[in-house]
């Protein structure tokens, strides 16, 4: 029975490691923009910014197939940029003009193929 127990402490701690932040806007399971790493490597400082503002950021790093769920307020334009650092300290980003304030969570994937990352729609 004690090892049940211990290992149901294990899982449930590693369920809530992903985007583990002071920031409260970022949440486990909601939000309307859901960014997933999909490369091999670690990604850390996942940020989501608007009119140059930090509005959503993770800085534990993000291991292969761990999502982030931020929650992204209505805005009176849709300009914003997600940007992460990679192992060797890179910083790669992009700009998106859409709109991530939705019933419909937008689904983000960071990859890395042949050392070259992007940051692009999750279909």
């Amino acid at each position: 029975m004690r090892k049940i127990g211990l290992l149901f402490a294990a899982v449930s701690a590693l369920l809530f490691v992903c985007c583990e932040t002071g920031d409260e806007s970022v949440a486990h399971r909601e939000g309307n923009l859901i960014i997933t790493n999909y490369s091999d490597s670690e990604i850390a400082d996942l940020a989501v910014t608007h009119d140059g503002k930090i509005i959503g950021a993770s800085k534990p790093a993000v291991k292969d197939t761990q999502l982030c769920y931020f929650t992204v307020e209505a805005a009176g334009n849709y300009g914003y940029t997600v940007s992460f650092k990679d192992q060797s300290g890179g910083e790669h980003s992009r700009e998106f003009t859409d709109d991530f304030t939705g019933d419909e969570p937008v689904l983000l994937a960071v990859n890395c193929c042949d050392g070259v990352w992007t940051i692009d729609y999750d279909r």
